[in-house]
């Protein structure tokens, strides 16, 4: 996972969470990333102080990879490849 790095990744999906909290960005993501071909990357964005502990933590426990986080104007955008 790198925060710094500004390289652009292209998303196969888009969930946009912004105004939800939690659970609901984990909830959207996983039904999203489930409905996804491994390899593919999901583009979530959610403003939920949470919500990088959160998507942290989830990336872990489901094995999927957390490629990049972003954060501007207190919105984080996270970038994740389903593995499996």
């Amino acid at each position: 996972m790198d925060e710094n790095n500004k390289n652009e990744i292209t998303a196969d999906e888009i969930v946009d969470c912004v105004g939800l909290y939690c659970p609901v960005p984990i909830f959207e993501t996983r039904k999203k990333i489930n409905s996804m071909g491994k390899g593919q990357i999901l583009k979530m964005m959610a403003d939920d102080p949470g919500s990088k502990p959160d998507m942290e933590s989830w990336a872990r426990t489901t094995g999927n990879q957390l490629l990049k986080i972003e954060e501007e104007d207190g919105v984080f955008t996270f970038y994740i490849e389903k593995t499996e």
